[in-house]
């Protein structure tokens, strides 16, 4: 289970992501704080900019997947071309 979870921070075989690690400890630290506000009923000024910082790389990480996943699809398209020539 948490090999899994180690591959899908993975870039490659070989390379961890940076991007998707900072993604997943903004994500974990924003859980803490958000639980720690509750638990405690306290308000923080900047709440609401931290929520929409966080939607907003977690958005990023998401198209920058996406890019890389098609990005790599293509060159992997191109090198079988290239191969059978």
């Amino acid at each position: 289970m948490m090999r899994k979870l180690l591959n899908m921070l993975k870039k490659d075989d070989t390379a961890y992501s940076v991007g998707r690690v900072c993604a997943v400890i903004g994500f974990a630290v924003w859980v803490m704080v958000t639980l720690w506000l509750a638990f405690f009923a306290r308000t923080w000024g900047n709440y609401e900019s931290c929520t929409l910082g966080m939607v907003a790389l977690l958005l990023v990480q998401l198209g920058n997947k996406a890019i890389e996943t098609r990005a790599f699809k293509i060159s992997n398209d191109e090198r079988r071309t290239q191969q059978n020539n």
